[in-house]
Order: C-alpha cells, then structure tokens, then sequence
C-alpha cells in the first residue's frame, strides 16, 4: 500500500480523478460581497449541494492510490462526516474600520492597482491549514468554506486542491449553490464524466494527420537547459514578485481598446482588412507591452495563456451537464524583442495569430495528446515552448466563466451594506474577487489573471510581477487617465 493510501471499505463510493487532475495546488478564490451574508445558510446550503447526485464527489476524502495519483472516496451511507471545512469569523465593525480589511481590493475613482498584502490570507482560510499531503491522511474535506463577517460586507472564501477541478468547475459550483440556497435543487444540473474521463473519448483522442504545430518551438535538450538556467539567474537577480489587482473602469477599458485599433489600423495596408482582435487579445498585448517595456535588455517574449477544452471541442460544448475536473491547457505566442516592445497593435493581431492556429479543434486534441503522453509515461509534462532566452508571461483569462456573475447569494442576506444609491450590483451578487496563494507561490513568474467584469462592466485583474513592472502598468494607466483619446476628449 502506497504511503498515505487508506483501505477500501464497503460503504464507501470511489471517484477516480483524472488524466489532468494531476495538479496538487490549491485554488483560493477571496469573494468580497458588500451585503451581511449569513453564513450558516451559505455552508448548509453547499453542504446540500455536495448530497446531490455525483456533486458528492467534491464532499468525500482524497486518498493517494501511486505517485500522483489520487480518488476520492465518499460514504454511501448518512454520517456525521462533515463534506465541507466551514469556518467563521466574526468582526463588529464596519469592513473600512478593520486595520487590514480596509485594505481589501475594493472599486476607486479611476483606475488603481492595488497591493495584495501577505495579511489578507486570514480572510482565506484558518491558520493552521493543511498541505495537500495531509489531505490525503487525514478525515479532511477537500472544499474549504471559511467566512468572515463585518456590520456592512461579508468576504467569502471558497478553497479546494486543484485536482479536483479547474475554474469553470467552480464557476458551476458557485451556480448550483446559488440554485440550492434559492431553494430552486430543481435547476442542480448533473455532473458529466465524474466515473469515467470524458476526455478519453474516442472522439477526442482519435488520430489525425495535422501536424502539432507547437512541436517545432518546443524547448528540449541543450536550449531546454538554458532556459531553465536564465530563468533560475532571473529569478535569483530580479528579487520578488510583488501581487497587487488592478481595477480598470469601463471607460479605461474603451481608452486601451481605442489605442491598440488605432494602432491595428496604422499597421494595416490599405489594400487589406482590418484584423480582428478579442478583448483577450487586447489587455494580454496591454499587459505584454508593459512588461517587455520593463526589462532592462531586449529580450523575445513567450506568453502562454490558458483555455478550456470545454469551449473548443463540440462533444464539451454540446454537453447539457457539468464537468467537475480539469481541463486546461495553454496556447503560446513567441513575440520577438522588436514586437514586444512595440505598439500594442502589432502584439494583439500577433497573438491573436497564435490563438487561432492553435485553438482549433484539432491543434487543441494533439494538445491534450502530447499532455497525456507525457503523464502516461509518468513524466513531468512537457510544456515548455518558444526560445531558450525567452522571457516567459503566464495569462490566466477567466472573463468568459463570468465567475462574479454565477454567485448569487440573495437569499443569504441578513443586512444590505452598500447603500442602494452607491452599489452598481444587486443585493448578494459579488463586488469582486482575488486569487490568495496557499502553500504556493509561483516563483519567478510573471503572472498575470484576468478574473472578470463586475456587474458595471468594470475590469478586476491581478498581477505577480516584478517592481518595475508595476510602474510601467501604472504610468500607463496614467496616462490612460490624463490623455484619453477614446473621448476625444
């Protein structure tokens, strides 16, 4: 028996993780609702949830069966076995009176960035929390519920080990919750592949002659090892990343997209049309711009952003249930050191460039192939692509899982807190959020989350970059501020 595997008994349902739910970190989402929320009916509520049908799964226990691999075991029967860790604290006092609450990312005047203090992890769970390894031991439930109350406002943090799903996972999760504790189990949509793999479908891992078009910038041997030697000498020299989010108003957003057309426009022959760019496309070369800016030499830039195989494959897209599991893997985009630090433009079509050609069905399935060969041969995946002295930027785009929008916690309100005249959402509807780091870190990487538009269509990012990094992103988000062209002003 492997250490910290735990004996099979008879009552007890097995849930196999899968291919890609290989991942051991921990995904901390710090939710900021600007209403008193009561916290007992948001964790019976969810604690509900985790009873109905193979939802479950989410509830039992983790248990290692070989190395990096896990199941979840769950308890046929009623037991007094919690399948949620809730925690609560309690503050008498308004958020903004609180000496470290007051400091929360919150909504400005204009655009911000925002430090993300080490002291805001209170808000995200309990001090002595466990590592993944203990997990796996103990009679620990892997979903987190921990909930802090202010006399106007409620952070609610929602934290499991990403093994057991990715974002649209919790995206769905905070839905369904939201169903049950609007007493509407009806509308709980079922979960698809919790026994079996859905991405081991022939449909999917069937064959074809295109050509994986990563292939010829992966990084392997002599150009891998240098690579991995810049990145540690960067890593060493540059010192730490510093978190902070960024609020960028609507108005701030039509500024950065005016400018990166414009410069579309001025780098388009006439003789030919106007590419197309996403609003993706747009804050990544924003973003991009910045940082390449920052870099005391000129440098080419790989930037991976993630995406969802549920958007790219149609038996995903067709599905009317929900997957409870990962299914993320990343596209990249080599930008050389003249692009990088030039208009945003040229960075936006040029990523989008990248974008299409790998984010077909097909490039997506040699994709999840080249991944899954990797893991079957019981090897670190390996995904590393571009040149051996690239500077690598790691995007993280959940817009489209439009997570403030799926938690709708009306029910649970006790107390209105924002002011009807001053609030621009409805009463339980989330203000905003962040990501909080648990037991990882990301050293040495330029990361950088784009976590979605508020109900006033205002953008909430986060970024792990470097300091001057930082001053390159707010110079820039002054000047958005003090010259706008998108006005006319």
């Amino acid at each position: 028996m492997e250490d910290g595997e735990k004996p099979v008994f008879a009552n007890e349902d097995i849930y196999p993780l899968h291919a890609l739910d290989n991942n051991p970190e921990w995904v901390a989402w710090v939710m900021r609702f600007n209403d008193v929320l009561d916290a007992q009916k948001l964790n019976d509520s969810l604690s509900r949830l985790l009873e109905i049908g193979d939802w479950r799964k989410l509830g039992g226990r983790i248990r290692c069966k070989g190395k990096n691999k896990w199941e979840i075991h769950v308890q046929r029967s009623p037991t007094k076995t919690e399948n949620i860790s809730f925690s609560h604290d309690y503050h008498d006092m308004a958020i903004q009176d609180h000496s470290i609450a007051r400091h929360l990312p919150k909504q400005s005047d204009g655009p911000s960035t925002q430090p993300i203090l080490n002291e805001f992890r209170q808000f995200a769970a309990k001090t002595k929390f466990p590592k993944f390894e203990e997990l796996t031991k103990e009679d620990i439930a892997p979903l987190f519920l921990h909930v802090t109350s202010f006399c106007d406002a409620t952070i609610v943090s929602l934290v499991w080990p990403h093994v057991l799903m990715d974002a649209l996972g919790g995206q769905a999760l905070l839905a369904a919750w939201s169903s049950v504790l609007a007493g509407r189990e009806d509308e709980v949509p079922n979960v698809v592949g919790a026994r079996e793999d859905i991405l081991q479908h022939p449909s999917i891992t069937a064959d074809d002659e295109e050509e994986f078009v990563l292939e010829k910038i992966r990084l392997t041997g002599l150009s891998l090892l240098i690579f991995k030697v810049r990145f540690l000498w960067d890593m060493v020299m540059d010192g730490p990343r510093e978190r902070r989010a960024i609020f960028i108003p609507k108005s701030i957003y039509e500024e950065i997209k005016a400018r990166t057309l414009q410069d579309i426009i001025a780098n388009t022959p006439e003789t030919k049309p106007v590419p197309f760019v996403s609003e993706t496309d747009i804050l990544t070369a924003w973003a991009t711009r910045a940082i390449a800016l920052s870099e005391p030499n000129s440098r080419s830039v790989v930037v991976l952003n993630l995406f969802n195989l549920r958007f790219k494959i149609p038996l995903l897209l067709r599905s009317t249930g929900v997957f409870l599991q990962n299914m993320i893997l990343g596209s990249f985009a080599l930008l050389s050191p003249k692009v990088a630090r030039g208009p945003a433009g040229p960075i936006a079509v040029e990523h989008r460039r990248y974008v299409a050609e790998q984010g077909t069905e097909q490039q997506s399935r040699k994709s999840l192939k080249s991944m899954m060969a990797d893991i079957e041969a019981d090897r670190s995946p390996r995904i590393l692509f571009g040149k051996s002295d690239s500077i690598c930027l790691l995007f993280n785009n959940l817009i489209k899982a439009e997570l403030m929008q799926a938690a709708k916690f009306g029910p649970a309100v006790i107390t209105q807190g924002e002011k009807t005249e001053m609030r621009k959402n409805p009463l339980g509807a989330m203000a905003n959020y962040y990501y909080e780091f648990l037991h990882n870190d990301y050293k040495g990487f330029n990361c950088f989350w784009m976590l979605g538009k508020d109900k006033a269509e205002n953008y909430w990012l986060m970024g792990k970059l470097l300091p001057r990094a930082w001053d390159v992103i707010e110079e820039n988000l002054l000047d958005m501020t003090v010259y706008p062209e998108a006005t006319g002003e």
